[in-house]
């Protein structure tokens, strides 16, 4: 019987050495390219175009090219209903009016109310003021490519301009509304593949198609999260505190195989972690997802639909009195029309009726408004916060302060974090979205609290677990290459066992 015991023990452990061996085989060099492309990411993001970029790039409107209000703009569209999103900005040094409605944009020309179609010559223009220096532009139009994932999708197609100047820049201009949506540079794409690119898997073939790339995130960040585990009770096995090794040694293991068994010991729970949390970062089977801020609640929020009378508003007074104005924003809060703008200095948001400056919306006016979001429900709490709290803060990006936290009573614990100085909906958070919170940006980046996350012990603590999680992988690769190339000459399952 106890012959039996054995035989079937060492049985099962020469299953996990195979598991644990050819998952290494087949998944080690993509677990440590994560490693590597993590710290990257620390310091190179995805291309986007940042609010800060768009105002230094985009032209000042000039009052007395402003020849329509946006009602008659969007009459001259022939658009039907009235657009959820209105903005004013300049486009190839003409202002221009940008509606959006039911995530498609139209355009118009501000003056004379023409349709605004989108050409080489208006992407150049458009592309020109965040490449001043380019010796000349190339352009092509592209429906999707390597950069052009996310947001910008509603802008497709998108006409692509490569600048031959000192940077390497490749611009992408809407197809839609003529604007600038996104800017890269040389050195941006070659951090980004080795960043962003291998980190998330997103080569343009497979994210192409939305399902297939999250089902190969999800399942392989899921078969290296056996790997791992499988390695910890291996290790764990291997390891003797008391009744020691030849030598006094711990590890039965000597070289490239002591290396791999003690780095696992170290880093295998951090690493778990880690590939669990990215795992997540899919939303596997729809579990923790959260709506965020619908548009159902920013409609709430607003006190309805824009009117014809919030379109029939002239602007070219406030345009003119406020020299330097970039871009107008209409902007409904609890029934009030406001309209946010930004010069190359900040963002302001002005009292429609009197064109005042509005420094902040009263407290009282915004829990109205938030209250439309979930009728008839009371609050448990509504606050003004001047830092962050642990689901609304600054790290990787700006959170703007003071912030009204409003608190409902409900089982899913609803929470909304509204910008008094924007009159906007900055922010949610849910019971899903709470443990998501934890369980990825905790997790995952380590971010537990203000006091971890501070920079540049964030970086320093980060970079170096993700270096000693590299050399985990490495050592674990040249053993599996070791195995590789060896020829056994007979199937030893002793000798099995006892490798890793």
């Amino acid at each position: 019987m106890a012959l039996l015991m054995a035989q079937a023990m060492g049985s099962w452990k020469r299953q996990l050495h195979l598991w644990h061996r050819w998952l290494g085989i087949v998944l080690g060099l993509l677990v440590l390219l994560w490693f590597g492309s993590g710290i990257v990411m620390m310091y190179v993001p995805y291309p986007s175009l940042s609010e800060q970029e768009r105002m230094q790039w985009l032209m000042p409107l000039d009052a007395s090219q402003i020849k329509l209000s946006a009602w008659d703009a969007w009459q001259a569209s022939g658009e039907p209903g009235i657009p959820g999103v209105v903005r004013l900005n300049s486009v190839a040094g003409r202002p221009a009016y940008h509606f959006k409605v039911d995530g498609r944009w139209t355009s118009v020309w501000a003056d004379n109310g023409a349709a605004l179609q989108v050409t080489g010559t208006i992407a150049k223009a458009s592309a020109g003021s965040a490449a001043p220096g380019a010796r000349a532009m190339s352009v092509d139009v592209v429906d999707l490519d390597q950069w052009t994932f996310g947001r910008v999708k509603e802008h497709r197609p998108l006409y692509r301009v490569a600048a031959v100047d000192a940077a390497g820049s490749v611009l992408y201009v809407s197809g839609r509304t003529g604007e600038l949506v996104r800017d890269t540079t040389r050195s941006e794409r070659a951090w980004n593949w080795a960043g962003s690119v291998i980190h998330w898997i997103y080569f343009t073939p497979l994210r192409t198609h939305g399902q297939p790339w999250r089902q190969v995130v999800m399942w392989s960040s899921g078969a290296a999260f056996l790997l791992v585990m499988l390695g910890m009770v291996l290790g764990i096995q291997r390891v003797r505190l008391r009744r020691r090794y030849a030598g006094g040694r711990r590890s039965p293991y000597r070289g490239w195989q002591a290396w791999h068994h003690w780095l696992g010991l170290g880093m295998g729970t951090l690493t778990l972690t880690w590939l669990f949390s990215g795992w997540l970062s899919v939303t596997p089977f729809d579990w923790l997802s959260s709506p965020g801020v619908t548009d159902k609640d920013r409609l709430a929020f607003a006190g309805g639909p824009l009117e014809p009378k919030d379109l029939s508003l002239s602007v070219a007074e406030l345009v003119r009195t406020h020299t330097g104005l970039l871009e107008l924003e209409w902007r409904r809060v609890d029934g009030r029309l406001y309209l946010s703008a930004f010069d190359r200095m900040r963002r302001r948001l002005f009292d429609a009726a009197s064109g005042l400056v509005v420094t902040s919306i009263p407290e009282q006016t915004l829990l109205h408004a938030v209250r439309a979001t979930r009728p008839d429900v009371p609050l448990l709490a509504a606050e003004m916060l001047g830092t962050g709290d642990s689901y609304y803060y600054s790290h990787h990006a700006e959170a703007a302060f003071p912030v009204l936290r409003v608190r409902f009573k409900l089982t899913d614990e609803a929470t909304f974090y509204v910008d008094p100085a924007q009159g906007l909906l900055a922010g949610y958070a849910d019971s899903n979205s709470k443990w998501n919170r934890w369980l990825f940006n905790g997790l995952h980046q380590l971010d537990f609290a203000a006091m971890v996350r501070a920079r540049p012990a964030w970086d320093i603590m980060v970079a170096s677990l993700c270096v000693l999680g590299a050399m985990l992988s490495a050592t674990g690769l040249v053993l599996g290459w070791r195995r590789l190339r060896k020829r056994r000459p007979g199937n030893n399952a002793g000798a099995a066992v006892s490798r890793i």
